[in-house]
């Protein structure tokens, strides 16, 4: 036989501890949007001076880092952008799973249709990339193995994508 349990009422006394809690999980429990923007900045910045000391850290601060706050429904955590110039976009972002930072280096593709990403693997590599770059304009070869780049959103100076 099969029987039905019915949860039991949680009925927190006003001063319980418990209601305590309550109170406080409900305070710091969410981010809001600034709170996530700050934050998603912040991890841009610490994260560009201990792991690109010589370059990134020299050339971007605080100003330059704009956050983004999560989007749930897309499954896309908070992160920041900074605008190199000539249409290069540096993308940051914690990935929550391994508690790791991904610096992504985003440029135009020679095509001129779309932007290419490569996700940074430290100083070493963002030298070799900014290399390769600079023979080229700031612009990553294009591979017609690769998706049309068409295809891809393109951005605006500021950031949005356009429709």
């Amino acid at each position: 036989m099969t029987e039905t349990l019915t949860p039991p009422t949680v009925a927190a006394g006003a001063d319980s501890p418990l209601a305590l809690l309550f109170d406080i999980a409900l305070e710091i429990g969410v981010q809001g949007e600034d709170e996530q923007r700050d934050n998603a900045e912040t991890a841009a910045l610490d994260h560009v001076w201990n792991a690109y000391p010589d370059t990134l850290g020299k050339a971007l601060d605080d100003d330059d880092w704009s956050g983004r706050p999560a989007v749930p429904g897309a499954v896309l955590e908070p992160s920041a952008v900074a605008y190199l110039d000539g249409g290069l976009w540096l993308h940051h972002s914690s990935d929550d799973d391994q508690e790791q930072d991904v610096l992504t280096l985003i440029a135009p593709c020679t095509c001129g249709n779309g932007y290419v990403d490569t996700v940074l693997d430290g100083e070493r590599d963002l030298l070799q990339v900014l290399t390769d770059l600079r023979a080229t304009g700031g612009r990553f070869p294009h591979d017609s193995g690769w998706p049309d780049c068409d295809s891809q959103r393109r951005l605006r100076a500021w950031g949005d994508a356009r429709p």
